[in-house]
């Protein structure tokens, strides 16, 4: 017999029992999405929150912040400018402090800071694309008042440009500031600030009016080349043993063991549909078996071989996980194209055409999938469905002919 006529008996087979049939494709196309998705949005979030800090920081940048007993001042910032091949050290000057806006009391994190430190916090090249309202400019008497400050939870906007707000420093003295513009909304925090519940002023001001002692919270460590990082590392290590050094490397390799481990889980829990999906083959092949022992015996008594019999079985449960798989393969590609890449997340959102107080934009889930991801998931059901079809097809094998045709 042609392998095209065993196609065309198993075909028959499945459409007669297409209830069943229809019940363990629509099994198959749900455990494709769900299995995809679920893999999609491990590497989606570990490909933009990687492409993040390396846009933000770049890959020559390592962090030094204080240990449990041990403090850092801007005599070590000047002690690290002194290392070979660091181009640059920045120290991170913040403090907690109440706020009286418009009559309204709030709590924001002070933070002293360049307009360049700011632009890095928050992933742009210009200070312009991170302002929602108000000029880009950081100086004395004049500050940045961050997304969360400037509106309430309910959306209600508290501050605008040109308002004086008032300042009550830790030593509980009183400070007046301008708003001298508005910050966009950011996604991510980054060494422990949240810039959107935050108020920068300029560095100086601050290291004058809220902390005189240099004491810093951490330390920005700028190299000449990424090769010299580890170098870098080594001698803030050996200058700084009570303290914790951490360079990109270090950072992404833990940001990736935490994706790798969440994508496993999601895989996991995703990938228990496709165990249901065999079971339901393996059910349908056994009832499958014992509705047509007869006509098994009939097959046999004409001339079909005992391997034809299994043969059927598995080109049947082959038919309906490829049309399962090619349908929820395709339908995830449609999934996926809805949704952005990473690499268009990537691009930073803000621009100097946004309206003031405008809402932010809803939360975009960045989907990566690989064309080997692809390809695994369409064989996956495929392969589940023929080994769970092996054990009732070789049932359907060893049963005698003469027993299938006195079969009711």
């Amino acid at each position: 017999m042609r392998v095209s006529d065993y196609f065309r008996l198993a075909w028959s087979a499945a459409w007669e029992r297409r209830g069943r049939t229809i019940g363990a494709i629509i099994g198959i196309i749900i455990a494709i999405v769900a299995l995809g998705l679920a893999i999609g949005l491990g590497q989606g979030y570990k490909a933009l929150t990687t492409s993040f800090f390396e846009r933000v920081f770049g890959t020559n940048t390592v962090f030094l912040f204080p240990g449990q007993n041990s403090q850092l001042t801007l005599t070590d910032v000047y002690e690290v400018m002194d290392i070979p091949h660091v181009t640059n050290a920045i120290p991170i000057l913040s403090t907690v402090a109440r706020v009286d806006i418009n009559g309204h009391d709030v709590t924001a994190t002070i933070i002293g800071a360049t307009e360049q430190e700011v632009m890095q916090l928050y992933g742009v090249t210009s200070l312009r694309n991170a302002i929602l309202a108000g000029a880009p400019v950081l100086s004395p008497g004049l500050a940045l008042v961050g997304y969360d400050i400037a509106f309430t939870s309910t959306g209600q906007q508290i501050a605008y440009p040109g308002q004086v707000m008032v300042i009550t420093t830790p030593s509980g003295s009183q400070l007046t500031y301008t708003i001298g513009a508005i910050m966009q909304q950011s996604g991510i925090g980054i060494i422990g600030l949240n810039p959107n519940n935050a108020i920068f002023i300029d560095e100086n001001t601050f290291l004058s009016q809220f902390d005189p002692s240099g004491i810093v919270n951490g330390i920005i460590v700028y190299v000449d080349s990424p090769k010299n990082i580890n170098y870098v590392t080594n001698e803030l290590k050996a200058l700084f043993p009570m303290d914790q050094v951490l360079n990109l490397s270090t950072l992404l390799s833990s940001i990736n063991q935490f994706f790798t481990v969440l994508e496993l889980f999601l895989a996991f829990i995703a990938g228990i549909s496709f165990i249901i999906i065999g079971i339901w083959m393996f059910d349908t092949m056994m009832i499958n078996v014992i509705q047509r022992t007869r006509e098994f015996g009939i097959m046999r008594a004409v001339g079909f071989s005992g391997r034809s019999i299994p043969l059927l079985l598995i080109i049947e449960a082959a038919i309906i996980a490829i049309i399962g798989s090619v349908i929820g393969t395709a339908l995830l590609m449609v999934i996926i194209s809805a949704f952005p890449s990473p690499s268009l997340l990537m691009r930073p959102a803000f621009g100097p055409g946004r309206a003031a107080g405008a809402a932010p934009s809803s939360i975009m889930l960045p989907i990566a999938l690989t064309p080997l991801d692809i390809v695994s998931i369409f064989v996956l059901p495929i392969a589940i469905n023929v080994i769970a079809a092996l054990v009732p097809a070789i049932r359907a094998m060893r049963i005698p002919p003469a027993q299938t045709l006195r079969y009711e």
